[in-house]
């Protein structure tokens, strides 16, 4: 197949970090579009922030529904890529993307006619703010297509070693929303603006032209087989490896949901600290997702070649990365909470609040890249089910230890047992992947 990197060959370090920075790129250009938005929509205020960041729970559940087919891609694409079976490579290509549209459009009608019950659900308090979520939740399933076709291009790419395409195209994308997110949320001159929808509407748009770059751009490395049919064994393998990490996602989302609805006894602007809050937070989750990725197609392809040395040393170096990455986080959240916060709200009540979850979450910044680049490593070597039993298990901790820390600390409680929990599963999961690596020897 064209455009492929061999990772089973050359110097581990050099290897893992080629790989790498283009994927790390991509996903901060990926995750500024959200802050872009955040950024903007904040001069709005905190109701117009709260309203995108309730639609985007249901945003976010699309995305772990689609990990179902894009996990099982992207590890089966490596392996087989290892192993020299570029056929087998692209059949599964193909039934990834057929997969895609099919999921993508029903759950865009569930979205659509839920819509008012999903959202009536978080009982804002507000009429306003309830209606403008509604705005920005239809116009951006809409889009839900095309934000499956960029990621599946993008982890396809990344499984055959060619992590540069989707840094150059997301970059494209990120510009074009950036452009137009001030123009249609304030308007400029005799047009109006659109506020919230405004925001949707940009990341809309920006969203369909990077799928229009992904077809230019693929079109002449033959990812895809000439018969495009369904294979079902080829479809069975897939889901089969997405489904553990898709319960895990949807979960996670579930009781972000459910820590949302503690959250929203403060008020919706407790909600809107929270929201931007995961956004400021998404920038080392995503960074560390890079890594992630490159880890999950370097053991992938080794592990599909047996190159159990490499994976091995493979993952110890990607470890040590992640330490430094994550220490530097940690030490960056802490000490400058409110001039971090400050660049999205500055109202007195939002930014103190802020503040202080800026600090509280900053300490688990380490712990969290050490469980997402893991969970790569898992993912490398076919154990897609075995993270997930960690995650849910620890993240569904967060509630109860959300209500009880919550009696002495109030907000600041809720910020605790994301941080504890996270701490927990940064622990277990890296000890884990330890003792295979041992179960080896």
């Amino acid at each position: 197949m064209k455009g492929t990197h061999d990772l089973t060959l050359g110097p581990i370090t050099p290897t893992l970090m080629k790989l790498t920075l283009p994927i790390i790129a991509t996903n901060f250009i990926s995750t500024t579009y959200g802050l872009v938005d955040m950024i903007w929509v904040g001069k709005l205020g905190s109701g117009p922030v709260a309203a995108v960041g309730t639609a985007s729970f249901f945003v976010h559940m699309g995305a772990a529904l689609f990990t179902i087919i894009s996990i099982g891609i992207g590890v089966k694409v490596a392996h087989n890529m290892g192993a020299g079976n570029d056929d087998k490579a692209k059949e599964l290509i193909n039934n990834g993307f057929l997969m895609s549209i099919i999921l993508a459009a029903l759950y865009m009608i569930f979205i659509l006619l839920a819509k008012n019950n999903l959202i009536g659900y978080f009982d804002l308090g507000s009429k306003e703010i309830e209606q403008e979520a509604t705005k920005f939740l239809v116009i951006s399933m809409i889009g839900t297509i095309f934000t499956f076709f960029n990621t599946l291009f993008s982890i396809v790419l990344n499984s055959m070693g060619s992590s540069g395409k989707p840094f150059r195209v997301f970059t494209v994308g990120f510009l074009i929303n950036m452009i137009l997110d001030p123009l249609l949320i304030f308007g400029v001159r005799d047009f109006n603006g659109l506020g919230v929808l405004g925001a949707a509407l940009a990341t809309l748009t920006a969203n369909i032209i990077v799928t229009l770059l992904f077809f230019i751009q693929t079109r002449n490395l033959h990812m895809f087989s000439k018969r495009i049919t369904f294979k079902m064994s080829s479809i069975k393998a897939i889901l089969l490896m997405g489904l553990p990490i898709t319960v895990q996602r949807i979960t996670f989302t579930v009781i972000s949901i459910i820590i949302a609805k503690i959250i929203v006894h403060w008020g919706s602007d407790a909600i809107a600290v929270q929201r931007i809050g995961v956004q400021i937070e998404s920038i080392s989750y995503m960074t560390i997702g890079g890594l992630q990725g490159a880890v999950a197609a370097f053991i992938g392809q080794n592990y599909g070649a047996n190159r159990m040395d490499r994976i091995k040393s493979g993952y110890q170096k990607a470890l040590m990365i992640t330490a430094v990455f994550g220490a530097m986080v940690s030490v960056f959240f802490i000490a400058f909470p409110q001039e971090i916060f400050s660049l999205f709200l500055s109202d007195k009540s939002s930014l103190q609040a802020g503040t202080s979850y800026m600090r509280i979450i900053g300490l688990s910044q380490l712990f969290m890249g050490m469980e997402l680049m893991t969970v790569g490593a898992f993912n490398g070597i076919g154990k897609t089910h075995l993270p997930p039993i960690s995650s849910i298990i620890f993240t569904a901790l967060r509630i109860p230890l959300a209500i009880v820390l919550s009696a002495p600390f109030g907000l600041n409680g809720v910020w605790m047992s994301i941080a504890i929990s996270s701490v927990i599963k940064g622990i277990v999961l890296v000890c884990w992947f330890k003792w295979y690596l041992r179960k080896w020897n």
